[in-house]
């Protein structure tokens, strides 16, 4: 007995000191899953699967908790327990924080989203705050599992499945408003009776929530680089002029404009996209576009528009974005 209850300890006391390179293995986990879905797509999807896998194991938390109440091992399971869920959620953190990193737009609204996603890894890898304050407390654990089920979803699906981004979009959204059920129900200060209807009414909430502000949620598997406007395009080759910033009307009247847009997407992933064209404020023109993923280089898209207001002068901008209105990349000249 002595010697299993020290090899325990060492256990403990090893993990103790080296649990936090859990956070990191994820973040670089996640940093080469995003270069192999360039390169070899199969990889990243071996990798990402577990991610899925991960959180619904962390769902089932209580039912494990109940089931060790039973064993000889009563006494170090919660503790165990409670250790595996912190490696779980720093593993969905982690692992798709350096997706949105790559994949998000820095001029938009998006840095909160990704700020929001930075808080949760944070507070998952500061044991006062995780084990002092989530752990303990059922509404703010349930939010954790809801977050890294919205966040694994929206990454896995387009690589797991080959779905498009807003499909991915609307499955995350369930996901999340489902995982957070348990986390109203216990925050809310209702009856018996009326707590699983207004924790369901607060799912839809959130879910009617996020759908609203999803032009603030990175696509987190569509990249766009090297975008600009430019005044030539070679589409035999499918090469781009260089980049123009600021033209003249006359110019733009004479020639119209193009504006290209490579776009990474994962293997299998065919998507349409919409380049919306913005003249001060005032969306002009909506231009939709089929891409398909798995190019080395990118899927070259571009538009030409020739058709302008009588007086185009002024700030443009082309927003780059999919079928559920995210944000993938802005490109923004001026007319003088």
């Amino acid at each position: 007995m002595n010697a299993r209850f020290d090899a325990r300890a060492r256990l403990a006391a090893l993990w103790a000191r080296y649990k936090h390179l859990v956070a990191l293995g994820s973040f670089l986990a996640g940093v080469a899953s995003l270069l192999l879905i360039q390169r070899q797509e199969k990889v990243a999807q071996m990798l990402v699967i577990l991610l899925p896998l991960s959180w619904l194991a962390a769902l089932t938390e209580p039912y494990w908790m109940r089931l060790a109440e039973r064993g000889r091992w009563a006494r170090y399971s919660p503790a165990l327990l409670r250790y595996l869920l912190q490696a779980l959620h720093q593993e969905s953190f982690f692992f798709t924080l350096p997706f949105f990193l790559a994949t998000t737009t820095w001029t938009s609204t998006q840095p909160l989203f990704v700020l929001l996603l930075a808080a949760f890894s944070l507070v998952s890898m500061i044991d006062p705050l995780y084990f002092g304050r989530v752990v303990v407390s059922r509404p703010l654990l349930w939010s954790f599992h809801a977050a890294a089920g919205f966040t694994t979803v929206l990454t896995a699906a387009p690589m797991l499945w080959q779905i498009t981004t807003a499909t991915s979009l609307w499955l995350a959204i369930g996901a999340a408003a489902l995982l957070s059920l348990p986390a109203f129900a216990a925050a809310l200060p209702c009856g018996r009776w009326l707590r699983w209807p207004a924790a369901l009414a607060g799912a839809l909430l959130l879910a009617g929530t996020l759908s609203a502000l999803r032009f603030a949620i990175p696509p987190s598997t569509l990249r766009v680089y090297d975008a600009h406007a430019t005044q030539t395009l070679d589409a035999e080759h499918r090469g781009a002029g260089p980049a123009v910033e600021r033209l003249g009307a006359d110019a733009l009247r004479d020639d119209g404009l193009y504006v290209w847009t490579p776009i990474h997407a994962p293997r299998g992933v065919e998507e349409r996209i919409v380049h919306q064209w913005w003249h001060e404020g005032r969306l002009i023109d909506s231009i939709p576009i089929e891409i398909r993923g798995s190019r080395e280089s990118g899927y070259r898209t571009w538009t030409h528009k020739t058709a302008f207001p009588p007086d185009p002068r002024g700030r443009w901008e082309v927003r780059v974005v999919t079928q559920s209105d995210q944000l993938i990349g802005v490109v923004r000249f001026r007319v003088e």
